[in-house]
């Protein structure tokens, strides 16, 4: 029995075989939520502070301490004034260190400090008249974002997004991330072969979703996300699996389209 191929039919042969890969190979997005795609964020119990730009963080915790004034030669000669002779305290109205030899004053220093600490800022808590003031200090100490790399430097600078980055909020206001445009937006598409007005695989629906387009099995069933014009789902899926590389969906009345993301950490003033 002879068989009979039509030659019209023999390009959806081909068409066929394609379109149930692409069916086979249509698969849910799943981006990236880590990494550099994540962004950074202050340590637990740090103070995060933004800047206008979203660019660079700074991340701060600040401390009280009781601090106690002292009076020595030690206090008149940190700040290059050379004394012979007693200093002591004077503790009427705001307490000052007396030379009582020339009689110079000068504010005095404080104990009850932790050690090395060079950022503090002292506040007269009462004034008393028979004797010495009392006195807290504010004490701060910074950190580096945790979540990226291992930062050196000035953590006190914070950490800024690099040269031709953008920078966005994160973590409620705790952290940032930095990222930029990669190139055009594309269009939306969906895998499948499309032979004039004949699809095999999946069809475009615009505005399918309120504004957002779906692709839709010609075979029939659920309908899935688009994918950028040129590249397939599966290589989309991927690069949307990175770290680095993201893709934003940008619905609206009409053909939807995609715009590629690089993404990348901040730096410290000593960057690796």
């Amino acid at each position: 029995m002879r068989n009979h191929r039509h030659p019209a039919l023999a390009p959806f042969n081909t068409l066929a075989a394609l379109a149930a890969l692409a069916t086979a190979t249509f698969l849910p997005a799943a981006p990236a939520h880590a990494g550099e795609q994540q962004g950074v964020k202050c340590p637990a119990g740090y103070d995060a502070r933004i800047s206008q730009d979203h660019r660079k963080l700074v991340c701060s915790k600040t401390t009280e301490y009781a601090v106690k004034p002292l009076c020595s030669p030690l206090v008149f000669s940190a700040r290059g004034i050379t004394v012979s002779g007693n200093v002591v305290m004077d503790t009427r109205g705001a307490d000052k260190c007396l030379a009582v030899a020339s009689g110079q004053t000068i504010e005095p220093q404080f104990t009850g400090l932790p050690v090395g600490v060079t950022d503090y800022q002292v506040k007269r808590t009462r004034t008393d008249a028979d004797g010495p003031d009392s006195y807290t200090a504010d004490v701060t100490r910074h950190a580096f974002p945790e979540g990226g790399p291992v930062f050196i430097g000035d953590a006190g600078k914070g950490v800024q997004c690099p040269a031709g980055f953008d920078g966005d909020r994160r973590f409620n206001g705790r952290g940032i991330r930095c990222d930029k445009n990669d190139g055009a937006p594309k269009r939306a598409d969906c895998d499948g072969v499309h032979a004039g007005i004949v699809s095999i695989g999946w069809k475009l629906d615009i505005d399918k979703r309120g504004h957002e387009d779906r692709c839709v099995p010609t075979a029939g069933g659920e309908s899935g996300p688009t994918k950028p014009e040129g590249m397939t789902k599966v290589q989309h899926d991927a690069e949307r699996a990175s770290d680095r590389i993201g893709w934003v969906l940008k619905d609206r009345d009409g053909r939807d389209s995609w715009q590629r993301k690089v993404y990348e950490y901040p730096k410290s003033d000593l960057p690796l």
